[in-house]
């Protein structure tokens, strides 16, 4: 259900090459220092010119200071292309899949209900939860994209603070976030942290 990226440096020409898919480019889009690899309308890479970050003798890069720098780079161009995030959904049906530890969710993100196979201890129905969509980047460099987990179609992913990274005590450091009813008004819209 996850692919990883590939981050690789440039030295030659102080680029970040940032692979997504091995799909063949048919089309390139500029915008600044950043030139989008697309195959038709899917985003397969990312070329980051005139790199501003320290770059150690190590060519393969995958530390967290490089992922920061990817997402601060990219933060406008994920908004203009209009790229999956993460967002609140509700929990609806959650039932366990016998001879495992996982459940099969189905998760209304208010434009349509998503099936979703989920790990998590506290998946259960009627909560609030965060969802990464399929086509999603976490944190870490996995995409989120569908596909099946012991015989059961997944569509996304239910998320832990841990795998978003975030810092906050306000989240449970067990399991999928857990959102409290305030964000009922929110289902289906960006999940902020």
């Amino acid at each position: 259900m996850n692919k990883k990226m590939g981050v690789f440096f440039n030295k030659q020409f102080n680029c970040l090459l940032l692979s997504f898919d091995n799909k063949p480019i048919t089309t390139t889009e500029k915008h600044a220092n950043i030139a989008i690899l697309k195959n038709k309308n899917d985003i397969v890479g990312i070329n980051i010119f005139d790199v501003k970050i320290k770059i150690e003798k190590n060519y393969i890069l995958n530390n967290d200071e490089i992922y920061e720098y990817i997402s601060t780079e990219l933060k406008d161009i994920v908004k203009t292309e209009n790229l999956p995030h993460f967002i609140v959904g509700k929990i609806i049906k959650c039932n366990k899949i016998p001879d495992t530890h996982l459940s099969s969710c189905e998760v209304d993100i208010s434009t349509e209900v998503l099936k979703i196979v989920c790990g998590a201890k506290n998946a259960r129905e009627n909560i609030y939860v965060v969802v990464a969509t399929d086509g999603s980047w976490m944190p870490s460099g996995m995409q989120i994209v569908k596909g099946k987990l012991r015989g059961y179609v997944s569509e996304g992913m239910l998320c832990s603070a841990r795998e978003l990274q975030l810092q906050s005590n306000k989240f449970n450091e067990e399991g999928i976030i857990e959102l409290d009813e305030s964000y009922r008004s929110n289902l289906g819209k960006a999940f902020l942290g």
